[in-house]
């Protein structure tokens, strides 16, 4: 058994924007509480996060967003975006949520662990300048923006999170140093609808560092697993990054009602044990993101089966 770090606090639950909406905050504890079912919380050794600076924040957000995400900490219902209102503790808790992707970034640079992850992370649709999709700061590109100041020269985001990241693409559509791969459900049939079309492969120096690989409503684990056959075992020895950024989102489960696609456990189970082996043989670093998923029991299940295949360790499929 390999320990992975997993940076988690109950305050997490603070991400609610309320009743009868598909995210809510007890998303978090009720994964992790399938977590000690499946038996994978000895191999994770649990860090407590801090909160994300405004300085930080500002790698990738405008100082007037922040600003305004910050003044309307003690509203409801305000939008911060087109699909994104505002709930108290607002900021409060998605700085923290961000500083929880910095914290396994600072362990991961500091050696303590390979493989380290924050489940309330994998924001990939929030802009610069605006929230979406239920998404306020995007930490993956923080983070990514984080670990490149800290010297860090290659990064891979890895997203198969059932949705496009389209502010991760907006971040680094024209930066070589991040390659950002995602496989998602056809735009065309999903949110975001305008971006995540195979032919958007980056502008400036960014051209060739960004790959969309779209999947068909319905689609089984046998073509949702084509990209890490045919593709990504070529693209990452090819662009050999440093630190892989995942954003394992499990909406594409086939219990999910927020997507069309037939992802199964086993699926999830060999795209990460895929990664897993990867880093491990070439001495790289893994930052894991949890993303979306938002029915139970499966999303602690989906998402613990990954975390047993970073730690190494065997768990029950059903």
């Amino acid at each position: 058994m390999k320990r992975i770090g997993f940076v988690y606090d109950q305050a997490f639950s603070g991400l609610d924007y309320g009743s009868g909406h598909i995210m809510r905050g007890d998303r978090y504890e009720r994964a992790r509480r399938e977590f000690d079912r499946l038996g994978i919380l000895p191999a994770l050794t649990e860090i407590s996060p801090r909160h994300a600076t405004e300085e930080e924040l500002n790698l990738f957000h405008t100082r007037e967003y922040i600003s305004r995400v910050k003044s309307l900490n003690q509203t409801r219902g305000v939008p911060l975006g087109p699909d994104t209102p505002t709930f108290p503790g607002i900021f409060d808790v998605a700085s923290l949520s961000v500083g929880a992707s910095l914290t396994a970034a600072d362990v991961l640079l500091k050696g303590d662990f390979a493989i380290a992850g924050n489940v309330c992370g994998g924001w990939h649709h929030a802009f610069e300048n605006s929230a979406r999709g239920f998404c306020i700061f995007n930490d993956i590109a923080v983070t990514a923006r984080y670990l490149l100041k800290k010297g860090v020269e290659k990064i891979l985001i890895l997203d198969y999170d059932a949705h496009h990241g389209d502010g991760t693409q907006r971040a680094f559509y024209e930066d070589s140093r991040v390659l950002t791969i995602s496989i998602h459900q056809d735009p065309t049939t999903l949110y975001p609808y305008q971006t995540g079309f195979s032919n958007e492969r980056g502008r400036g120096k960014g051209t060739g560092f960004n790959f969309n690989c779209p999947m068909p409503p319905y689609a089984p684990d046998a073509l949702w697993l084509k990209p890490f056959e045919a593709f990504l075992p070529e693209a990452l020895n090819l662009f050999d990054p440093d630190f892989i950024l995942l954003q394992m989102g499990v909406d594409g489960h086939c219990d999910c009602v927020i997507s069309h696609l037939h992802v199964s456990l086993v699926g999830y189970q060999k795209a990460s044990r895929f990664l897993t082996r990867w880093v491990r043989e070439h001495d790289k670093k893994l930052l894991f993101l949890g993303g979306g998923g938002f029915v139970h029991p499966m999303l602690g299940r989906a998402w613990g089966i990954q975390l047993a295949e970073f730690a190494g360790i065997s768990v029950p499929l059903n």
